[in-house]
């Protein structure tokens, strides 16, 4: 009896999982690999802002300013800039602004 229920339940398992991997297979399938990536660059900066760009979803840009502290822009669209200002604490950004000085955060 054990054995019965034992293999019933296993098929149900494998059913189950078969039907979930197709019907998820067309939904992974039908989005582009772009829009699931999420990746951002240094647009520009000056003395004072930093222009960061995202693609893969909306996002807020945010740079290191000299006094440690970190701004961050508004929330801008994928593939727009957002502008950290590191006027809005009285500062200017970090020297020397490196990689790990600015970035975007996915919303």
């Amino acid at each position: 009896m054990k054995r019965k229920l034992f293999a019933v339940a296993a098929a149900g398992l494998a059913l189950a999982g078969g039907s979930t991997l197709a019907t998820a297979t067309p939904a992974v399938a039908g989005q582009g690999a772009q829009s699931l990536a999420f990746s951002c660059s240094l647009a520009w900066k000056d003395q004072n802002t930093a222009a960061i760009r995202c693609s893969g979803s909306s996002f807020v840009g945010w740079a290191r300013c000299k006094n440690g502290r970190i701004t961050q822009g508004a929330q801008a669209a994928s593939g727009t800039i957002s502008y950290a200002y590191c006027t809005s604490v009285n500062s200017s950004l970090k020297s020397p602004f490196t990689s790990s000085d600015w970035g975007g955060i996915a919303k």
